[in-house]
């Protein structure tokens, strides 16, 4: 039987800051529309972050950048603040994504993705220079220099890989667009914080560090990304894509990290998730939330911080979303309904910032004023054999029991009686998404169907009241099944 014991009074320290830091959305665009907007602001209120990542700042229709009669470039920053004031009305910063190309500058004429954003570089390098500075000294002048220190400013996005860079092949290209962005934003304020490379894969960061040492480039972080598939990049949403092992990602990512320690530069996983196709059903799965807060775990330490791809369905990468779950990286639906992977991060949440000791690896236990917090899970890889995710996660997968987890509290007012509840989420609990396969999955559920299943997304509660024993401890046994989140709490007062 699995054995979780914390001590009320044995303390770790305090919660690590990487759990809840960033949160990725698609493009800016996007995160301007009134439904995820309003998404965004119920993850503030119930689980926020402190940093948001995007694509597509530099698209022509967030309209930065024209040129006038005589060829000279002209900038305007309506729409961006438009979207940096309505992130800083809520207390989010932005992670700022410089790039990809503007058309006004690009040297040619390749784009990627539904909505078409330009990928390839700069036709004159002194205009992509001009275009940075005048972006930083902009959001300068308008929120001040000790508002942007806190901000990041990180250079392109993958641009190892030919969906998002015409010259992937050539580092070097990579390098000359990030040297003069780098130094334009440090033009403006030399304590501004850049870095990159951005990449997929956990790639070039050995070359990004030795490059800005030897040539005395600033490199504040270093980002990349990683996912858990086998696999290339799905930018069509039509690959057959296969679950790796959890620990792919994680032990990846923890190498990276630690690359990055040894130069005595911060980490930034600036993209994670199980999978990067927004065509995947497992994003949809209950098999997603003890996944992020296993990969959180294990990745402690390692990474400053980790931004999970990403928040909303209304996401249009491969086009706008065909039907209500279609396997979108979203915590939301596009009809705001919360999957399983919310919850993961609303059960963070609710942990108090003073952590205590606790051996299971897969377990935090933490205090507040008032209340303890155990924040339970078991993540078993799934048993897919041949199948493909897009068969194997479409299907309804019942979990299978395990021994009960055995819970104990210590250090509590002896004979006392305690209030509990507990919230769990795993199949058929929270599990939105079987609810869907038992109507049929319809394409377009009704208004009462949609309301039923926002039901069906919450997550089971159980309240229950204990007395500690002679030696103030509590004891619970609680029910498992495979891919099992427990949020249990337990009133001080």
């Amino acid at each position: 039987m699995r054995s979780i014991h914390a001590d009320i009074n044995s303390i770790k320290g305090t919660l690590s800051s990487h759990l809840r830091r960033c949160i990725g959305a698609g493009r800016a665009a996007e995160v301007m529309r009134h439904v995820a907007y309003e998404q965004l602001c119920t993850i503030q209120k119930e689980c926020p972050f402190d940093y948001i990542r995007f694509h597509g700042l530099f698209h022509d229709e967030m309209a930065i950048v024209s040129r006038d009669g005589d060829e000279k470039l002209r900038f305007n920053f309506q729409y961006v603040d438009l979207l940096f004031d309505s992130l800083l009305d809520i207390n989010i910063r932005p992670i700022v994504e410089l790039g990809l190309m503007p058309e006004a500058l690009a040297e040619k004429n390749e784009h990627v993705f539904w909505w078409k954003m330009n990928k390839s570089s700069a036709k004159n390098m002194k205009e992509w220079y001009a275009l940075n500075e005048a972006l930083v000294r902009h959001v300068t002048d308008r929120y001040g220099v000790e508002e942007i220190k806190k901000w990041y400013f990180e250079i392109w996005n993958e641009p190892n890989l030919a969906s998002f860079f015409s010259e992937h092949n050539n580092i070097n290209a990579y390098f000359e667009l990030y040297d003069n962005a780098a130094l334009a934003v440090k033009s403006v304020c030399s304590d501004y914080r850049v870095g990159g490379p951005a990449t997929a894969g956990l790639k070039w960061i050995n070359e990004l560090i030795t490059h800005c040492k030897e040539n005395n480039i600033p490199l504040d972080f270093v980002s990349s990304h990683q996912y858990c598939v086998k696999g290339a990049f799905d930018a069509d949403g039509k690959k057959q894509l296969q679950m790796l092992h959890h620990e792919h990602l994680n032990d990846s990512v923890c190498k990276a990290g630690d690359i990055c320690l040894e130069a005595g530069v911060p980490f930034i996983l600036s993209e994670w998730s199980a999978s990067y196709s927004s065509r995947d059903p497992v994003h949809d799965s209950y098999f997603s939330a003890p996944f992020i807060l296993q990969a959180l775990k294990r990745c402690e330490g390692h990474a400053q911080m980790m931004s999970y791809w990403v928040y909303t369905d209304i996401f249009e990468e491969v086009a706008p979303p065909y039907q209500l779950f279609h396997g979108g990286f979203g915590l939301f639906t596009v009809r705001s309904i919360k999957k399983p992977a919310y919850h993961s991060f609303r059960f963070l949440a609710e942990l108090g910032e003073t952590e205590l000791i606790c051996e299971d690896t897969d377990s935090y236990a933490c205090r507040s004023e008032n209340e303890v917090q155990l924040l339970i899970w078991n993540s078993v890889y799934p048993d897919q054999k041949e199948m493909t995710n897009a068969t194997y996660f479409t299907q309804d997968l019942p979990a299978k029991p395990l021994e009960d987890a055995s819970v104990t509290i210590s250090g509590l007012k002896a004979q006392k009686c305690y209030s509990i509840t507990v919230e769990t989420v795993g199949y058929r609990m929270g599990d939105c998404y079987t609810a869907y396969l038992d109507m049929g999955s319809p394409k377009e559920p009704t208004r009462e169907q949609t309301v039923d299943l926002c039901r069906y997304a919450q997550p089971k509660k159980t309240e229950m009241q204990i007395y500690a024993d002679a030696n103030g401890n509590i004891i619970l046994q609680l029910p498992q099944t495979e891919n099992q989140v427990d949020l249990i709490k337990v009133s001080l007062i």
